[in-house]
């Protein structure tokens, strides 16, 4: 898998390249947090069980509750979430009809497709790569505390690749695919399709040569301080030109668009519903780590969880093309994956008297919650934090 090269290559990159000392504070602020050992791991253990919720509400969503295995269904029931039906969005989506304003004709779901795309090639340019780089702003850099920062984005862009090209390369459709269906069209639509095709090539190319020269914060930081990275700027602007390109496509779908229903059904039964699977199971098994780790705190199960929470992101990463339906109307993105994360809460949740025994997540805010709360709380330096650092007896001490 493309995002296991990118680890290798940032890996590789980090025996030459010395990282600076990670900046304090999850907002940079400066200053330690300290709090009981008891209230560190309690909140550790939550917000993963909070992760893993909200991985099996999206799923369930989108694939509803007769298409669930039988633990799914009764877990997903019991949760009560909130527009959970039997046939799921999946087949909302792949049923398109004059009485959905969304999605009322086979355009308008080719358009979603298109757009979700589109959006997340955007993001990737010119928020999550370029608003820290030009900034020279390292608390603006998603996934910091991991070093993941690269293995995101190329995730991201192959999220488009999977919409576009039909499906995860492993179980890719290439005739049912929104390439094919432009491609058959002939002339400027399938110019423009191939245009997208090598668009998405050059930009995995340009992130794998930004990531051979070192971590991104790194390179944000050499950005501060007046050192630019012309790899960088390479990968910006291929992501740029990439998200143009998609944009373009929308001119070739009609209006009155009958014979692309293959198209759309092969979306969502082999991207977008396996991809939550695999979210719904790695966030699992991620809770599971976690528990481990809350429970016996060991070296180990931290290493453990730390590689977990890797694997976890994967699928969510890579489902970022498609941020529509149940994971917007449900605000399950920023539930999941809010940044910049918030100092003074996390710090308020650490240090607080929760009942921990009794406590859901509810009274926490999306910025206390999900992927990087998590992260800041198990990773420094691009590593599992060391037991021995930070945890004293009875006493946690984070910076």
């Amino acid at each position: 898998m493309r995002s296991n090269s990118i680890l290798a290559i940032c890996a590789m990159a980090l025996m030459f390249v010395s990282c600076e000392k990670n900046p304090t504070g999850p907002t940079g602020q400066d200053g330690k947090i300290q709090c009981s050992t008891d209230n560190y791991l309690n909140y550790v253990r939550v917000v993963s069980e909070v992760l893993a919720n909200d991985a099996l509400c999206v799923y369930a969503l989108w694939e509803g509750t007769d298409n669930m295995s039988a633990d799914d269904k009764v877990a997903a029931e019991n949760a009560e979430f909130p527009e959970l039906t039997a046939a799921g969005y999946g087949a909302r989506f792949r049923n398109p009809n004059a009485n959905d304003q969304s999605y009322p004709n086979q355009q308008a779901c080719l358009f979603a497709m298109i757009d979700g795309c589109t959006d997340i090639a955007t993001e990737v340019a010119d928020a999550k790569i370029g608003e820290p780089y030009n900034n020279g702003d390292v608390y603006g850099v998603e996934s910091w505390y991991s070093f993941n920062s690269f293995t995101d984005y190329d995730d991201n862009i192959i999220s488009i690749e999977n919409v576009f090209m039909g499906g995860p390369e492993e179980t890719r459709q290439p005739a049912n695919s929104l390439y094919a269906y432009l491609t058959a069209k002939g002339g400027e639509a399938q110019t423009a399709a191939e245009a997208v095709k090598t668009a998405i090539a050059y930009s995995h190319e340009t992130l794998d040569a930004a990531a051979a020269t070192g971590c991104f914060r790194d390179l944000v930081l050499n950005k501060k301080n007046g050192k630019s990275s012309a790899e960088v700027e390479d990968a910006m602007e291929a992501i740029g030109q990439l998200a143009e390109k998609l944009d373009n496509l929308k001119q070739y779908i009609p209006a009155d668009e009958t014979n692309a229903q293959n198209i759309i059904d092969n979306f969502v039964t082999v991207t977008v519903i396996p991809t939550y699977k695999s979210l719904k199971e790695e966030a699992a098994l991620l809770s599971q780590k976690v528990a481990n780790y809350s429970e016996e705190p060991t070296q180990d199960n931290l290493n453990a969880a730390c590689e977990q929470w890797k694997k976890t992101r994967i699928p969510w990463e890579k489902s970022e093309a498609f941020l529509f339906g149940p994971v917007a109307n449900q605000q399950i993105d920023p539930h999941l994956d809010s940044w910049p994360l918030s100092q003074i809460n996390i710090k308020a949740i650490l240090t607080s008297n929760l009942d921990w025994a009794n406590e859901d997540g509810s009274s926490m805010g999306a910025n206390t919650l999900g992927f990087h709360t998590l992260e800041y709380l198990l990773f420094s330096n691009g590593e599992p934090r060391s037991i021995s650092d930070f945890i004293s007896g009875d006493t946690v001490t984070l910076e």
